[in-house]
């Protein structure tokens, strides 16, 4: 019998942040009368707000997708065989997807993705035609943020679960749910996913196109006694943000032409001073570059990730870090060096603990920032400023030397040297610097169906990894959607 798809009300929720619920406005509620919530402003707002709380959701962006599992798959990590150190990361390192404890996680990722849907969908179902129960534009920009965060959830959904898009488009992968719904939706092909996908983020551009972001900028500073809802424009799917998702999708479909104009779009606003690069100066009490993120969650426990997964303190038990030879060759690669490579300086700083190879270096990003109590010690970037470069880049043309003007002036940025020429080694290494520890390479490798890498040769003079293969890129789906089928 097919399983009824579980609803789940989001204000009741256990990461009611101190630090962002002065912008989410968002209270604990024990209970609220569901339609208390739909026939008003102030509860599709609330509505609202749990959908991105419930984003952190370790089995979604608060670790799963972002930093662990996900980062793993895309070779991010050196994994070693002491079992009782590493566990079942170990089959995971070699693909294993079908181990039980991998299976009950991949089934914790997609139930969660689709309550949330589901949530955005409440949303969508209930607004329709209500105008007359918002003030100003709060009506648009409800609508227009559920759509993208739909979108998102099913994109990320396609690209974790479905096919090598470039080689079979026509693959039958995931549902894509436009209404509430307590039946199994059909499994659709993938290009068709990506047309649902792609007109969600259309319509949501649209309803966005009186984003205050667009005249004020993010305005990451709260309004005081007044509402915060159309502050903090970073921390929420603003209007530029679902265009820096559009160029990523478009990317992912191969529509390089449309790529390219989505990410120059943003590229545009980033020059006009929406989304200012982050200076060498501050580079050290702002390892995310927070300037430059276009969308990120925010969490007031962002530092357990970098404490549960990075600190080199953990040691003997597992910690995440690159391997050190790639670490070493990726940042003396292509004219960046540990000297000079900004990303390197914000990131990777050694540690002399007990027990620790000498001068191994250690990731982070996601420690506390030393100045406190600001809200870039809690945002986890989701879509940034270096992805459209890279984005323009890798879409100007068909010749990839024609993006080079966007790849050089993302590497002055950073620090490093012009190219004389861009070949897709390099793009893969400006990936791997700009992405690392944010859940986009293993999707990098699967879009471009290309080696993972995730370390060196034994002299350590170049990359080497796992192969690309169908066994590796294409994740089964979940048991408990297998089974809802039958």
């Amino acid at each position: 019998m097919k399983r009824k798809i579980q609803l789940i009300m989001l204000i009741c929720c256990t990461l009611i942040f101190e630090a962002c619920d002065s912008w989410l406005d968002v209270k604990p509620y024990d209970q609220i009368a569901e339609e208390d919530l739909l026939n008003s402003e102030a509860g599709f707002q609330k509505l609202l707000n749990g959908v991105y709380i419930e984003l952190n959701d370790e089995n979604l962006y608060g670790s799963t997708l972002m930093v662990e599992m996900l980062e793993l798959m895309g070779g991010a990590y050196k994994i070693g065989d002491d079992q009782g150190k590493w566990g079942d990361y170990i089959d995971l390192n070699s693909y294993k997807y079908s181990t039980e404890y991998w299976r009950g996680r991949l089934d914790k990722v997609w139930e969660k993705a689709y309550a949330l849907i589901m949530n955005c969908n409440k949303i969508l179902d209930n607004i329709e035609n209500r105008e007359s129960l918002f003030t100003g534009i709060n009506y648009d920009i409800i609508r227009g943020e559920a759509l993208a965060l739909r979108a998102m959830l099913h994109f990320d959904m396609l690209r974790l679960f479905g096919p090598v898009y470039m080689n079979n488009p026509g693959n039958e992968c995931i549902p894509y749910y436009l209404y509430q719904s307590s039946n199994v939706n059909d499994l659709l092909p993938a290009n068709k996913v990506m047309e649902y996908v792609i007109h969600d983020l259309q319509e949501a551009e649209k309803a966005l196109a009186n984003d205050p972001i667009i005249t004020k900028g993010t305005l990451m500073e709260s309004a005081g006694n007044e509402s915060n809802f159309l502050r903090y424009r970073a921390l929420r799917m603003n209007y530029y943000a679902v265009q820096g998702l559009m160029a990523r999708v478009y990317l992912y479909a191969g529509d390089k032409s449309n790529a390219s104009i989505y990410a120059k779009k943003v590229i545009t606003a980033a020059e006009a001073g929406t989304f200012p690069f982050t200076e060498r100066t501050e580079v050290k009490s702002d390892r995310i570059f927070s300037s430059e993120v276009l969308f990120a969650l925010t969490n007031t426990n962002r530092v357990l990730l970098f404490k549960n997964y990075y600190d080199p303190s953990r040691n003997p038990s597992f910690i995440f870090t690159m391997d050190e030879k790639l670490l070493n060759f990726l940042y003396s690669a292509s004219g960046s060096s540990t000297t000079s490579d900004t990303r390197f300086e914000a990131n990777w700083e050694q540690a002399t603990l007990p027990g620790l190879t000498s001068g191994a270096r250690y990731f982070y990003k996601y420690n506390d920032m030393s100045t406190t109590g600001l809200i870039q010690n809690t945002m986890i970037p989701m879509l940034r400023l270096g992805e459209m470069y890279l984005i323009a880049a890798e879409s100007e043309s068909e010749t990839l030397n024609d993006g080079l003007p966007y790849i050089n002036t993302l590497r002055n940025k950073r620090g490093i040297s012009n190219l004389g020429s861009l070949t897709v080694t390099d793009l893969t290494y400006e990936y791997m610097r700009e992405l690392y520890g944010e859940g986009q390479l293993f999707y990098f490798y699967k879009r471009t169906f290309t080696t993972i890498l995730n370390r060196t040769n034994s002299s350590g003079s170049r990359p080497a990894g796992q192969a690309a293969s169908t066994q590796v890129f294409v994740v089964p789906l979940p048991d408990t959607e297998i089974n809802n089928r039958q």
